[in-house]
């Protein structure tokens, strides 16, 4: 029998111990998003499926399946490009930076335009031929938080526990390291492609988080022939990707000491905020949720 819960991790947790409790034999398998637990009680074996990183329909898990199968398909016998080069997964200007260390300094930038990869790490994995024009035809109209969630799970690392009679007696960590890379390679060439567009519009360049670019236009231009949109854009056709434009009200700059808050504005309302962590933080936040990266 198998039985789907939609859960927080406390209670995967209780369930857990409770199973410890009873002294059951036992198995857990954890990813990002998913606990599954098999065991059984006196009247028959049991799975519990817990969705804890957000509903997940059984339609989207043979997804996660094929979209593997399609990957390591597509990529036999290739030799995965990418070698461990850093990620540059974000960049801010210089004004950002020289805010780190100017506590409680306040700054409002008008005038800004952000420039976004439309659909960017399913379009990267096209053009690199780890996923087929039907396969990211397929893709196109699921939902932004479903479509995130599967082509990242390229990557999904699994760890296994074994328990006899409520005992740990076994952990282990499942991962397919060439799928991995690929993913990597994947978040690489995105990044790789923001960083030329941060580099190549100088003064003018605000930041770019993952995929969107965040830029201020020249005074006096309107914005179809302002240099930095035709440089992206340029960027952009040339290595085959689509984007969207849109014009913010603008962008606020706060400076709380452990963090740079960033805001983005459009039509008088808050769009979109980041917390900017100091040096050696590791944790990145987009609109008050943690970004794994």
């Amino acid at each position: 029998m198998t039985k789907t819960i939609r859960t927080a991790y406390e209670e995967i947790s209780n369930f857990i111990h409770y199973l410890k409790v009873m002294q059951y034999d036992f198995e857990v398998r954890t990813t990002t998003n998913s606990t599954i637990i098999k065991f059984q009680d006196i009247y028959s074996s049991k799975k519990m499926i817990f969705n804890s990183g957000g509903y997940m329909s059984h339609k989207e898990m043979r997804l996660q399946r094929e979209i593997k199968k399609e990957v390591e398909e597509n990529t036999k016998g290739q030799i995965i490009k990418y070698n461990g080069q850093k990620i540059a997964y974000n960049q801010f200007s210089d004004t950002i930076e020289y805010m780190i260390e100017t506590t409680g300094e306040y700054i409002k930038l008008e005038n800004i335009y952000e420039m976004d990869i439309t659909k960017a790490y399913y379009k990267i994995a096209l053009n690199l031929g780890y996923i087929s024009q039907a396969f990211y035809d397929k893709c196109l109209n699921l939902p932004k938080d479903i479509r995130l969630r599967l082509i990242g799970s390229i990557a999904t690392k699994k760890v296994i526990e074994i328990y006899k009679k409520g005992e740990q007696v076994s952990i282990k960590v499942v991962q397919n390291e060439r799928l991995r890379q690929i993913w990597f390679h994947i978040c690489y060439e995105v990044g790789k492609i923001m960083s030329e567009c941060s580099e190549s519009i100088h003064d003018y360049f605000v930041f770019y988080w993952v995929d969107g670019i965040y830029f201020q236009k020249r005074v006096g231009m309107n914005i179809e022939s302002d240099p930095s949109r035709q440089i992206i854009q340029n960027i952009f056709e040339n290595n085959n990707l689509e984007f969207t434009i849109t014009k913010l009200d603008y962008i606020t700059l706060q400076n709380y000491d452990t963090y740079i808050n960033l805001e983005c504005y459009k039509d008088k309302q808050k769009k979109s905020n980041f917390s900017v962590p100091k040096t050696k933080v590791r944790k990145y936040y987009y609109n008050n949720k943690e970004l794994v990266i």
